[in-house]
């Protein structure tokens, strides 16, 4: 038999054919609600598998509903969830904004059973005002073993403190090279609505070994740090605290640094509306103990300095899109030349139908590194990063395009062939 080879723009044609031929998928309901879920940490499928009653759609410009998801760290280490419902369309003006706690030790399938139900609770108002509203059904469960009153104060042995405590490694091995790692921390907060403690204690021990020629070259990293903070809130603008740290460093050439001093911080909006706009203003002076592995290029191997900081953090999330900044300035009173400046913005912008744009930017103008050694890094310490190197500034940046056409509609869960291919 011979066999003939079918060009790949001849079935390309017959796919774009019968593409046009395609009935609407039966999936997309006519009479439904279009809601967009912008939620980077909801299951999807999970999600359009237990409310079936809706259109989801891929653009926020189509829907009725824009749901926007966020984020925030709990006191109890966990997640403080909230999702805002913008009405659009016929129901533009009508917002609401429903919230979730989800405890760190909560499993996967727990979290997203809470998020559907958040969701669920969220688009009966909408739903209700839709045909569909014959298809809904609310009951509420009663708790009849409960023998305590609703209104009865919770308990807590804990008294809101939390402890975190993680022990991690790794070992990666070739023929020439590997890799030794370790990272054990421990964390320890207590977060309520007056006071935030917070205790962090953490290490980094590497230790890479390379065959070069044959020679064995050791290189050894090790930092260890110790911070802590202690804040007390002063209504919905203000706080101020204690911040201070400890740590070592053979990257940077500390022996033994300890820093602590008092801060304040003012919030333009409430406190109380974080999840979704933030901007602050934190201001720090602190006294800065030195001391070094190596005599410095100043020619120290201890000191005692003082020095300020001053950061201005700002993060939005809205139907738009989210925008985060942060720039922060300090300088040692010593020397008002020895100074650093820190700034880091994130964005990802909704221009038009389909189009999103994110970009990342992050640059430092470094102008005291008192700490540098006064002998200069090695040719190994320069190839394998042991040794901070001199630099007056340090740049990255990066942009990212997105546009996506076609049916709006993404109601469908098919997880047929969810795995990574080894197609390289």
């Amino acid at each position: 038999m011979k066999l003939t080879r079918t060009p790949f723009f001849f079935l390309l044609l017959i796919a774009v054919k019968g593409f046009s031929q395609t009935k609407p998928d039966s999936a997309v309901q006519d009479r439904a609600l279009n809601i967009f879920l912008d939620c980077g940490y909801c299951d999807m499928d999970y999600m359009r598998s237990e409310i079936p009653v809706v259109n989801y759609v891929r653009d926020r410009k189509e829907a009725n509903i824009d749901i926007v998801a966020s984020s925030i760290a709990c006191g109890s280490g966990g997640s403080c969830l909230t999702f805002v419902f913008i009405g659009q369309g016929k129901f533009k003006g009508q917002l609401d904004t429903l919230r979730a706690n989800v405890t760190s030790f909560e499993t996967d399938d727990g979290m997203r059973q809470k998020i559907a139900q958040t969701l669920k609770a969220g688009l009966i108002r909408y739903i209700a005002q839709t045909p569909d509203i014959s298809k809904l059904s609310i009951s509420f469960s009663k708790d009849t073993n409960s023998k305590t009153s609703i209104n009865a104060p919770v308990t807590d042995k804990w008294r809101s403190w939390v402890f975190t405590v993680n022990l991690g490694g790794n070992l990666n091995q070739q023929q020439l090279t590997r890799q030794l790692m370790f990272t054990p921390s421990i964390n320890i907060s207590k977060i309520t609505p007056e006071w935030k403690i917070g205790v962090n204690a953490s290490s980094l021990y590497m230790n890479n070994t390379y065959s070069i020629s044959g020679q064995t070259v050791d290189a050894i990293m090790r930092t260890d740090a110790f911070t802590g903070f202690f804040v007390k809130s002063m209504g919905e603008h203000f706080s101020s605290g204690v911040v201070g740290g400890v740590n070592t460093s053979t990257v940077s050439n500390f022996k033994l640094q300890e820093k602590i001093g008092p801060a304040i911080e003012y919030s333009v909006f409430p406190y109380s509306e974080s999840t979704h706009r933030q901007l602050h203003l934190l201001y720090s002076i602190y006294g800065i103990s030195n001391s070094y592995v190596d005599t410095t290029i100043f020619g120290k191997i201890n000191e005692r300095l003082g020095a300020e900081a001053l950061t201005l953090y700002s993060q939005y999330k809205q139907n738009w899109g989210s925008l985060a900044g942060q720039i922060t300035a300090s300088h040692y009173f010593y020397d008002l030349k020895k100074y650093e400046v820190n700034m880091n913005i994130n964005a990802n912008i909704n221009l038009f139908e389909g189009f999103s744009m994110g970009f990342f930017v992050s640059l430092s103008l470094i102008h005291d590194q008192i700490y540098l050694p006064a002998v200069g890094p090695t040719d190994n310490d320069i190839l394998l990063g042991l040794q901070a190197l001199a630099t007056t500034y340090n740049f990255s940046s990066g942009l990212q395009m997105t546009y996506t056409f076609g049916s709006i509609y993404n109601n469908i869960v098919n997880s047929r062939f969810n795995l990574q291919f080894p197609y390289n």
